[in-house]
């Protein structure tokens, strides 16, 4: 029989094991899902009305601490595109709205399964897990939802001028 807290122990070092897993999964899952299925200006990828296009994330000073954060492209950057436009090339920008929304989509599919950790971790301690996870990874989230009308700004004036 385990102690309490021996217990509490393997239920953390669960919930910790499978949000990896979910992480680990979803990210290949995002790599090798095709870009042509994507319809950035739908739902859920098009900006809501409140959001202004991007706009409403300049009152938490988005554009201040976003960089701060890590980001899978300096890390894997072999299979990543980078984030910085460096270029005006129309298909770079397209890439990037894109990955945008591959981005965004794994984040909130994390965020959602990690609910299940109430499961893994009985009581409120899952509930806290999945709670502190999803506040850790709403700022990432938000920044996809800031770059994606930019971006798709500057796609629009790019296309414009050719």
């Amino acid at each position: 029989m385990h102690s309490i807290k021996e217990r509490e122990k393997m239920g953390l070092l669960n919930c910790v094991v499978y949000l990896i897993i979910v992480g680990i999964i979803t990210f290949i899952g995002g790599r090798i899902f095709p870009r042509k299925w994507i319809k950035e200006n739908k739902f859920p990828f098009e900006s809501f009305k409140f959001e202004k296009n991007g706009k409403i994330y300049d009152k938490i000073k988005i554009k201040k601490w976003k960089t701060k954060l890590p980001d899978a492209s300096c890390v894997l950057y072999k299979i990543m595109p980078k984030k910085r436009i460096e270029t005006k090339s129309i298909k770079k920008i397209e890439i990037l709205v894109k990955e945008s929304c591959i981005a965004e989509a794994t984040h909130v599919i994390v965020g959602v399964l990690s609910w299940l950790c109430i499961y893994i971790w009985k009581k409120r301690n899952g509930f806290l897990v999945a709670l502190l996870f999803n506040i850790l990874n709403l700022p990432f989230i938000l920044i996809q939802r800031y770059n994606r009308p930019r971006l798709k700004k500057v796609l629009k004036i790019n296309s414009m001028s050719c």
